[in-house]
C-alpha cells in the first residue's frame, strides 16, 4: 500500500486493491480470456471496477440511479457546501459506493456510502462517509488551488516526459470513475496527511464562496513539514508488453530531485508496465519501479 504511515487518505476498507477472479478454476479446470483482470491502461475507463461483494446491490443502486444520484448530491452541498457530479455507483456489501467529483475549486475526487437495506431499499437517509475521507480530499484540492503556480511546474514536467518517453497516465474517465484521492490528474494525486489544513478546511465550510487569490494569500500562513503534502507520481509503459524502463525511472527521480519551484511535499514516483486490474484500478503487478517512504523526495 502506497504511503503506509499515512492511513487517512487510502480508504482500504472500501477502495483496496482487490484481484477479480480471473484466475480461478472452475469445475473444468478451463479459464477464460475474458475473465483476465489486466487489462492495458489506454483501454481502461473503470468498466470491471468493483467491491467486494457488491454485485446485488450494485444492481439495486443502478435501478435506483436517479435517487442515489439526487440524495449523494444534495447530501454533499448540505453537509460539506459543495457542488459534485456523481460519476460512477458500485455496489458494495452493505450499499454502494458513489464516486463523486466537485464541480468546481477546490477539485478533489471523493466517495460516499449509501446504505441498502436487507429488503433490497435504497436509503438515502442513511448516506455516509468513511471518516475525514472527504475532509482530507477537500483539504488536497484547496492545497492545489494554494499552490497551483507550483503545481504547473511539475504538470509542464510531467507532460513533457509523456511526450519524450513511451509512458502515459491513467484516462481522465477511469480517474472519474474509480478514483477517491482527493485533487487528482492523469499523472498524479494529493494526499493530505492527519490534520494538517485543518484551519483552512474550517475555513471554507464556514466560507466556500472564498476567491482563490484569498485561499493563495493563506500560504505565508501555513506552517506544515513536507511530510505533511504527500504528491505521488504514477506512470505507466506505453506499449504493451514493455517491462518499467529503468532509465526513464531515474531520470525522473533525478530532474525532481534538483527542480526548484515546486509546491512543499514528500514526492513519491512509481512507473508500472502497461497493465491495470480492471477490478481495483490499481496495477498489481510487482515489477514496478518506485521510490516510495521512508526514501520519498522532500520538497519545504
Amino acid at each position: 500500500m502506497l504511503h503506509t504511515k499515512k492511513t487517512g487518505m487510502i480508504t482500504a476498507s472500501l477502495i483496496g486493491i482487490m484481484l477479480l477472479g480471473g484466475c480461478m478454476k472452475g469445475a473444468t479446470e478451463t479459464v477464460k480470456k475474458e475473465d483476465n483482470p489486466l487489462v492495458s491502461v489506454q483501454g481502461y475507463t473503470g468498466e470491471g471496477y468493483d467491491l467486494p461483494n457488491g454485485k446485488e446491490n450494485d444492481k439495486i443502486a443502478e435501478a435506483s440511479r436517479e435517487k442515489v444520484v439526487s440524495s449523494t448530491e444534495k447530501f454533499f452541498l448540505d453537509t460539506y457546501k459543495t457542488n459534485v457530479k456523481v460519476h460512477n455507483i458500485v455496489g458494495n456489501k452493505d450499499g454502494a459506493s458513489v464516486f463523486v467529483e466537485s464541480i468546481d475549486e477546490p477539485r478533489f475526487h471523493t466517495f460516499a456510502v449509501i446504505p441498502i437495506d436487507n429488503k433490497g431499499k435504497v436509503r438515502p437517509e442513511g448516506i455516509w462517509t468513511e471518516e475525514g475521507q472527504v475532509e482530507l480530499s477537500i483539504k488536497s484540492g484547496l492545497y492545489a488551488m494554494i499552490y497551483e503556480e507550483q503545481l504547473k511546474t511539475l504538470d509542464t514536467y510531467l507532460e513533457g516526459v509523456v511526450k519524450e518517453h513511451p509512458v502515459v497516465g491513467k484516462q481522465e474517465e477511469a480517474i472519474q470513475k474509480t478514483s477517491s484521492t482527493g485533487f487528482t490528474t492523469p499523472y498524479y494525486y494529493i494526499s493530505i496527511a492527519g490534520k494538517s489544513l485543518d484551519g483552512l478546511y474550517e475555513a471554507y465550510i464556514n466560507n466556500p464562496q472564498k476567491t482563490k487569490e484569498e485561499w493563495q494569500a493563506e500560504e505565508k500562513n501555513l506552517q506544515a513539514s513536507p511530510e505533511d503534502f504527500l504528491i505521488t507520481i504514477q506512470l505507466y509503459m506505453k506499449e504493451k508488453g514493455a517491462k518499467p524502463d529503468q532509465k526513464i525511472f531515474d531520470q525522473m527521480v533525478a530532474d525532481l530531485e534538483k527542480m526548484e519551484n515546486l509546491s512543499p511535499g514528500s514526492y513519491s514516483v512509481f512507473l508500472n508496465d502497461n497493465t491495470i486490474n480492471k477490478g481495483s484500478a490499481n496495477n498489481t503487478k510487482e515489477n514496478k519501479l518506485e521510490l516510495n517512504y521512508p526514501n520519498e523526495i522532500k520538497k519545504p
